[in-house]
């Protein structure tokens, strides 16, 4: 039977909100990398590649913010590099079913293979997955691999260079504080110590298993997805990729965070994009982005449910946004969440306790 302190634990964590520090300047470059985009294209009558633009800026939005110049431009360039790569692959292959599917799954594999290196590739290999799968998803539409890589670049760039100004502006504002703002040098990138160490986890069971548990349960959402009617079952694999955790004990919290997160955000932005005109969407936008880096570390369940309709947003607005379509995200979300904690979780939690 359940420990019921254990139970109220958990429900105390879906609601309560960590105290962290609160980076301003951050948040407010956010909220700008965000909503500019979407402004310039709705200004310019290219609505579309404004929001394919937002997708870019969303990819490198994590990368470049901590250490030294050296230490911010190899974050932000490989994760650009291995992002603007697996969104135009996948936007290739996006469009030929069967293919697709075997795509994901095989990036999902090698992603987990690769991020277990250390805490960089780790990030860059999250990446990779989610989008691999929002690239597959961008390939469904009318436009080319090559037009979507432009403007994923674009935004990318866009973002990098707001990041890497705020610093530089920081730096020349501050010259007495110089030392504080450009952060502790830090050790250089242990790329080739980290290697071995990874080489060496390979050869035990314990190296591969985040490898098997991502894959299984990747494959089974592609399944899933080809049997479910629907234009948006990506939202399926994309769910599966957040809440399978290399954590495999942080699992089933994730899970419930992204359900609960995820239906609570429909409720709330279903109401307001169905009467916020363009430009309130717009502003909608930059203030998700704003808050969103906060709410990743302060709430997962309230990340979530600000995620859920920014996404929409970026892949619906243009169209009617009806009920009936954030419905099929919470459903969706909720199948994911299922496929992680049945397929990614239970049966490696259960061996593992067999093992022991």
């Amino acid at each position: 039977m359940k420990d019921p302190t254990a139970v109220k634990d958990h429900a105390a964590r879906l609601v309560r909100f960590q105290r962290i520090e609160v980076d301003a300047t951050r948040l407010v470059l956010s909220g700008i990398a965000l909503a500019l985009p979407v402004a310039v294209g709705a200004a310019t009558g290219h609505l579309a590649d404004g929001l394919t633009a937002v997708m870019g800026a969303l990819l490198v939005s994590a990368a470049g913010h901590e250490g030294g110049w050296r230490a911010r431009g190899v974050d932000l360039g490989a994760t650009a590099a291995v992002g603007a790569l697996v969104v135009w692959l996948g936007a290739l292959v996006g469009p030929h079913g069967a293919l697709a599917s075997v795509w994901i799954v095989a990036v999902a594999v090698g992603a987990a293979l690769v991020g277990g290196i250390g805490t960089l590739e780790a990030r860059i290999a999250a990446n990779a997955t989610v989008f691999t799968v929002i690239g597959a998803h961008l390939g469904t539409g009318p436009e080319s691999p090559g037009h979507i890589l432009l403007y994923v670049v674009l935004g990318m760039a866009a973002a990098a260079a707001l990041t890497l100004g705020t610093h530089a502006l920081g730096r020349l504002m501050s010259p007495l504080r110089r030392t504080e703002l450009e952060g502790p040098p830090g050790p250089e990138w242990p790329f080739k110590r980290n290697v071995e160490k990874w080489r060496t986890g390979l050869r035990t069971w314990h190296g591969w298993q985040y490898t098997v548990r991502l894959g299984t349960a990747m494959a089974a959402a592609e399944v899933v997805s080809h049997f479910r009617p629907g234009a948006h079952t990506y939202w399926i694999a994309l769910t599966v990729s957040l809440v399978v955790l290399r954590d495999e004990a942080a699992a089933p919290m994730r899970a419930l965070e992204r359900g609960l997160g995820t239906t609570i955000g429909v409720l709330v932005g279903g109401g307001l994009i169905g009467v916020l005109p363009t430009w309130g969407i717009v502003a909608l936008i930059g203030v998700i982005g704003a808050v969103r880096p906060y709410l990743k570390l302060a709430n997962y369940t309230a990340y979530a449910a600000v995620m859920t309709p920014l996404i929409t947003m970026l892949n619906e607005l243009g169209h009617d946004i009806s009920w009936a379509v954030l419905r099929e995200r919470v459903l969706d979300t909720l199948i994911g969440c299922a496929i992680g904690l049945c397929v990614g979780y239970l049966p490696w939690r259960m061996w593992s306790s067999r093992q022991r």
